[in-house]
């Protein structure tokens, strides 16, 4: 068991994140995978939904948050000529994106606070369920003591956040890490858009949806030592609220299924790949259909423009 004296739980949650990716990060392989890893049509199929975006400005950049181990960024690049910008706090990731893209026009920075302002896109899949957050209920917020959760008077940073957002009594897993990232992008993004992808919720689900992953199973307590994937099902409505207080307009919200079938090079991939008989085509129509069917369901993707 953790052994603490009374912390926030989102101070928790920093740590328990902090220990997964630093000692043992397994992204696609055991605890978890993401979209880009099931086929290359994914990250090929943002490319182009982009292209016709960055071609409205001179001298476009795409800036990645965590990049993952570089797969969406490669198949990108793969489509688009384009400087692009990776923001990674992980060494590890960092040193597998740098292997796999070595010969593309890639710069990392480990802080937002390095990049020049630019016009472009700000992209990120499976990032903001990663951030610190501050469960809070009732305006109280969640502190944990000996593994016990204890509601008590929020901190000052998340005071200011509810005020800001103008957080009703409910139940609210608030993004605080997201509300700063945002805000720091709000400055380097001179104009452009932001696509946000990850798996959550529409509206708040005003419920617990804190998990811990091994092994694709269920943690069922959080509060102990092992090292496991924590994470959250992202409120996209408070991404756009955030947005909405640094200037960004939503230009849309729709589930993957949606954004990946009216973009035509994956519906024209989709359709030649099924059409084939062969092993390997018959197992990538078959990952393919799971990027529209099951994730596709789950996942939630949120075009914000910043005029």
């Amino acid at each position: 068991m953790y052994n603490f004296s009374m912390k926030r739980f989102y101070d928790f949650f920093i740590q328990k994140a902090q220990d997964y990716y630093s000692t043992n990060p397994k992204i696609g392989r055991g605890d978890f995978f993401t979209s880009p890893e099931l086929d290359e049509a994914f990250g090929k199929s943002i490319a182009y939904f982009l292209k016709d975006y960055l071609d409205t400005f001179d001298n476009p950049k795409i800036l990645e948050l965590g990049a993952g181990n570089g797969i969406m960024a490669k198949d990108i690049l793969e489509v688009l000529d384009i400087p692009y910008i990776i923001y990674e706090t992980s060494p590890y990731l960092t040193d597998v994106q740098r292997s796999l893209l070595k010969d593309k026009n890639v710069v990392w920075i480990s802080s937002l606070e390095l990049v020049d302002a630019f016009e472009g896109v700000v992209l990120s899949n499976e990032f903001f369920d990663a951030l610190g957050i501050a469960p809070v209920k009732d305006k109280m917020e969640l502190y944990i003591e000996s593994s016990k959760e204890l509601w008590q008077e929020p901190h000052e940073d998340t005071k200011k956040i509810i005020d800001i957002l103008q957080i009703d009594d409910a139940y609210y897993e608030l993004p605080i890490d997201s509300f700063y990232i945002y805000e720091k992008i709000s400055r380097i993004l001179r104009k452009g858009y932001m696509l946000t992808i990850d798996y959550g919720y529409k509206t708040s689900p005003r419920k617990n949806t804190i998990r811990g992953y091994k092994n694709s199973k269920i943690v069922q307590n959080i509060y102990t030592d092992e090292i496991f994937d924590i994470t959250y099902m992202v409120d996209f409505s408070m991404l756009q609220r955030i947005g909405e207080h640094f200037g960004f307009k939503n230009v849309f919200l729709k589930k993957q299924r949606d954004f990946l079938i009216e973009i035509p090079y994956f519906v024209k991939t989709l359709e030649e790949v099924c059409q084939e008989e062969d092993a390997y085509s018959i197992e990538r129509c078959s990952r393919l259909k799971n990027l529209i069917l099951s994730m596709g369901e789950s996942f939630y993707v949120l075009l914000q423009e910043k005029p």
